[in-house]
């Protein structure tokens, strides 16, 4: 997913230990065994079935790598309640990484007589087997464009990336065994490990449920989860929502509805602190919107390749950078608007047309690349993890198809959103992945042992709001809590009415009710508005920025 990298960096806390899980010696077991590996951490790795559809064990064990970032002793919370597993997003994301970045500040949300577990999932980072794709890359340099030539870019990555994994893919390796639903029964794997330790044994809550935090991908894990093993589970939060219906079939709708609402509420909050904002202009949010349509139009990567330009490959990434500087501004707008609005005061500068042949267009996008990555092919870093899961999925659905067949696919995202086709970077990657995988394509819902919060933001530019709003009636008794907010994940809005609700939940399993609201509490720039974001959206006139 497109998120990854986003979400994982936002979610990184300053106080990040220095020591490594691969700098301890653990051996795989079928208990859950913990080994000190830092200050107030424990690392183990849980032997689990390779294949579960297979009697027999036939394909042998795999290792699930678990960190965990332990309850107080003596917490102050109450008594020790047992241990809550967060799910990365991702697909392609680390949960040893995150609980050893955020352990403590999801701790300090739900409460300090929990245990905060997590895993790096099927094939990743440290799970053994791992996904082996190695191979001599041939299309590591590509210089894509938001024409045919972006496209065709990452169409190859794609082709290039499967030919290796599948390569290199038996029955007994990792890429058959990555989907959702081999993760889903990796928890019950844990759950059942973990009920058996002393600490399982000794918890106040039903050590035989599983509890857990999803964020982001981790949601349609966690909601794979309660639909396979709705018995299974216990308190279950899931934050910034995917649509299991819309992953499956491609992840083209229900994803990025908002994302243009997110960007809009950039120009609106820069217009309103001219002090903080550089790039704030004229006396409202459409004058400043009006500025970034003047730089937009100039960067026409089709135009000018059509028009052969000498500098048309410089204006295509540009392009490019913009547009995926901009879908990582929408992720994380409290941390990175004001940076953003830098970003586009140095554009401009760089596009005045005395200096376009100058090099100064190049020389701010190799500035951006080298800030925030590069978002082409020779950026994706273990972007094969992505599409092992995502790719497995949704059934190989995209396999072997050419960039004719995906133009509906294309248009429906342009439609969506001004900078809307980075969407199909995966589904571009996926034209290439022929390993085959178990998955579960529902019914989702349940009735489940205990009732789900679903969380959601008002403005989340990749998982809208739309999504808890459906998913959450499927689920017996399951509530819905709206943070009105911008930005992927709310655990980064570091709103304290959401946070206050999601730890009563956790602690006595009270749910919102009609208290199920939480108003805007933080803002970029320094500024707060009147009105609920979509009230100040539609007054600015910007509720659509296409034009």
């Amino acid at each position: 997913m497109v998120a990854t990298k986003y979400y994982a960096a936002a979610l990184a806390a300053a106080t990040k230990g220095s020591w490594a899980f691969e700098d301890v010696i653990i051996a795989p077991s079928a208990e859950l065994k913990w080994s000190p590996c830092g200050t107030n951490f424990f690392c183990a790795k849980l032997e689990v079935p390779l294949d579960y559809t297979c009697k027999n064990q036939c394909h042998g064990r795999a290792a699930v790598p678990l960190l965990k970032y332990a309850a107080a002793s003596n917490s102050t919370d109450g008594p020790y309640q047992g241990m809550v597993v967060a799910i990365p997003g991702g697909p392609g994301g680390s949960g040893v990484d995150l609980v050893r970045d955020s352990g403590s500040a999801l701790q300090a949300v739900i409460g300090s007589n929990w245990d905060i577990v997590s895993f790096d999932p099927r094939g990743m980072f440290r799970s053994e087997p791992a996904l082996d794709c190695t191979g001599n890359s041939t299309r590591r340099d590509t210089v894509p464009r938001l024409s045919n030539g972006f496209y065709d870019g990452f169409l190859e990555y794609g082709r290039e990336i499967g030919d290796r994994c599948a390569q290199r893919s038996g029955a007994d390796s990792a890429g058959p065994h990555m989907s959702t639903a081999v993760v889903a029964r990796d928890l019950v794997s844990i759950a059942d490990a973990y009920a058996r330790t002393p600490e399982g044994r000794s918890a106040a809550k039903n050590s035989s449920l599983l509890n857990f935090y999803g964020i982001s991908y981790g949601t349609m894990v966690g909601q794979t989860f309660a639909s396979m093993f709705p018995e299974r589970v216990g308190n279950a939060v899931l934050d910034a929502v995917v649509g299991p219906e819309s992953y499956l079939s491609g992840w083209i709708t229900n994803s990025i509805n908002h994302l243009d609402g997110v960007l809009a509420l950039f120009f609106i909050y820069c217009s309103a602190a001219p002090s903080r904002c550089p790039y704030a202009t004229g006396n409202s949010a459409q004058d400043t919107f009006a500025r970034f349509k003047a730089s937009f139009t100039q960067l026409d990567a089709r135009s000018a390749e059509a028009a052969h330009w000498s500098n048309s490959t410089d204006i295509a990434k540009a392009l490019l950078t913009l547009k995926s500087t901009a879908l990582g501004a929408a992720y994380t707008p409290l941390a990175s608007f004001e940076n953003f609005s830098q970003v586009l005061v140095g554009l401009e500068a760089a596009l005045d047309s005395s200096m376009l042949d100058s090099g100064m267009l190049k020389q701010w996008t190799q500035q951006l690349i080298a800030s925030t990555g590069d978002p082409g092919p020779a950026g994706q870093v273990l972007g094969e993890y992505t599409l092992a899961v995502a790719c497995s999925d949704q059934n190989n659905m995209y396999y072997g198809r050419t960039l004719e067949e995906l133009q509906p696919q294309i248009q429906s995202l342009k439609a969506q959103s001004i900078i809307g086709e980075l969407w199909m970077k995966n589904s571009l990657g996926c034209t290439g992945w022929k390993i085959k995988t178990n998955i579960f394509t529902g019914p989702f819902g349940g009735d489940t042992a205990t009732p789900m919060l679903f969380v959601s933001n008002t403005y989340d530019p990749v998982t809208p709001i739309e999504n808890s709003r459906s998913g959450a009636p499927k689920y017996k008794n399951a509530q819905i809590l709206t943070v009105d907010a911008m930005g992927h994940v709310t655990a980064l809005t570091n709103n304290q009415c959401a946070f206050a609700k999601v730890r009563a939940y956790f602690q006595s399993t009270q749910l919102p009710g009609q208290d199920n609201f939480c108003a805007t509490e933080s803002a970029p720039f320094g500024v707060m508005l009147n009105g609920t974001l979509q009230e100040n959206i539609q007054k600015a006139g910007l509720s659509d920025l296409h034009f």
